[in-house]
């Protein structure tokens, strides 16, 4: 939670201008969607909006590339919209690394995951293969 609170410090310039940025290109810099947390418990995910606040809320790779606006685009590939889940790590629903959370309409992924004891652990902003091929 400490690494957290000083990402969210130091990183506050970047947030803030994301945030300005967001408002103009889409009105509503943050999008919040319920996700499965650990011990299969909702929590509310936030991150900066990359699609235009009408397009339906589905995972990333499903999401219409349509809906993806220009600056989401740029935020997507540079991992920027991640940034806001660093509050969910703060409060407590995620770590910084562990399984990334999934919908809870991916019932065959709620499944396997609730088999493979995934949900005894938080979710994280990244995933531990994607820290192990630094």
């Amino acid at each position: 939670m400490l690494i957290s609170g000083l990402g969210l410090i130091v990183g506050f310039p970047l947030l803030f201008l994301i945030c300005l940025l967001g408002l103009f290109d889409t009105g509503s810099p943050f999008f919040c969607q319920k996700r499965v947390g650990k011990d299969l418990k909702p929590f509310i995910l936030w991150k900066f909006r990359t699609t235009h606040p009408n397009a339906a809320s589905v995972a990333t790779h499903l999401a219409n590339v349509a809906e993806v606006t220009r600056l989401g685009g740029f935020l997507r590939k540079t991992k920027l919209d991640e940034l806001p889940q660093l509050c969910n790590v703060l409060k407590g629903d995620m770590s910084l690394v562990g399984p990334r959370p999934n919908l809870y309409n991916q019932f065959e992924l709620i499944e396997e995951r609730t088999n493979l004891g995934i949900y005894n652990v938080r979710p994280g902003i990244t995933g531990l293969d994607q820290v192990s091929h630094m």
